[in-house]
């Protein structure tokens, strides 16, 4: 008689065993079922290999029936699979197919005729593609907004552009940031679709509703150093004015223009920080900064000396406003082109910079 131990180990090694084979002869079969797949897949593409084919054509899904489209997938297909059938041939040709963008799906069908040629069928479901894009704009739209402007705002010009839900979206959303550009913050965009001469030929419209645009509630200027009441004078956007980023952009050359003016060549300017009024619809603008070390920029020469306008011609300094080294040294360059042309051609124009008062080892440590 044996310890009921050791009786319950060995019961439990006889289960451990049985489930170890049943497992390796399930593997066995799945493997023998796979190769029969495999094997017969071999054999259907290997009774056309080498085979003449005696025709090929291409067949739309549904009631898609565009005859130019089809002549030149047709022609693809055709010049890509050759005289005779290949299985490799017929992969280029699917491949070719979807490299036309214009492609969801193929399937490709091969049979043999009674002369022993191959007749290979293409069945293709196109994309949807936008034929004919429109923008409309409501009558009575006082933006001045217009729709060409809009249409070049899109990626859908080109006809026959495959297009999705996706992009339709994305072409909408391109349309209100160039309307929020523009200012027209509580702007509308919509799209349909409409079929035209089969079911993925569609012309698109994007109905518009600017509504009205933004205006200027209040306009904060603070550059640390110099008169902002004299910049706030000079400005454009003033309280009440129609607000656009192209306007902001032009006032903000006009602020750093006023510094140059008094040589403040360098400012350091924040960009400016732009806060929407959803219920007043108004924004509140703030621009702050400092107005950067004085910049005074000299032209010593022996003859001809520049003038003040030539020189903001000629020097980048002085026209955008900047300390950068490469400014420096294409002001160098232009000036040399400068006395060139007046006939000076060995002149040397060497640029040396200073720091008034010097830089001390204190200012260096912090």
């Amino acid at each position: 008689m044996e310890p009921a131990g050791l009786a319950s180990r060995q019961r439990l090694v006889g289960l451990l065993c049985k489930f170890v084979c049943r497992r390796a002869r399930s593997i066995l079969l799945i493997g023998l079922v796979g190769l029969i797949l495999f094997a017969s897949t071999i054999r259907a593409q290997n009774q056309f290999e080498d085979k003449p084919i005696a025709d090929v054509a291409v067949t739309f899904e549904g009631t898609d029936k565009s005859a130019s489209a089809n002549e030149t997938f047709r022609i693809i297909a055709r010049d890509t699979l050759g005289a005779n059938y290949s299985s490799i041939k017929v992969r280029e040709a699917i491949e070719k197919l979807y490299d036309t963008k214009q492609v969801a799906s193929v399937i490709v069908e091969a049979s043999e005729t009674s002369n022993g040629s191959v007749t290979v069928r293409f069945i293709v479901r196109r994309k949807t593609q936008a034929q004919r894009v429109t923008v409309e704009l409501p009558e009575n739209d006082e933006s001045k907004i217009t729709e060409q402007e809009l249409l070049f705002r899109l990626n859908l010009l080109d006809p026959g552009t495959a297009i999705t839900e996706q992009t339709l979206q994305t072409n909408a959303d391109l349309i209100l940031e160039y309307l929020r550009d523009r200012g027209f913050f509580k702007a509308e965009v919509s799209y349909t679709q409409r079929p035209l001469e089969s079911e993925t030929e569609v012309g698109v419209t994007f109905r518009v509703a600017p509504n009205a645009q933004a205006t200027v509630q209040s306009f904060n200027i603070n550059i640390d150093g110099f008169d902002n009441a004299k910049l706030l004078e000079k400005i454009k956007l003033q309280p009440g004015e129609p607000f656009t980023r192209e306007r902001l952009a032009a006032d903000v050359e006009i602020i750093r223009g006023l510094l140059r003016d008094d040589d403040y060549l360098a400012p350091s300017l924040e960009e400016p920080r732009v806060v929407y009024d959803g219920e007043k619809n108004t924004i509140a603008i703030t621009l702050t900064g400092k107005v950067g070390p004085i910049v005074e920029i000299e032209v010593e020469a022996e003859h001809d000396r520049v003038g003040n306008r030539t020189q903001k011609r000629l020097i980048p300094l002085k026209r955008e406003g900047t300390l950068d080294y490469a400014a420096i040294v294409e002001g160098e360059r232009r000036l040399e082109n400068h006395y060139q042309e007046q006939g000076y051609f060995f002149v040397n124009v060497t640029p040396v910079c200073s720091i008034e008062p010097p830089l001390d080892a204190t200012d260096a440590t912090t």
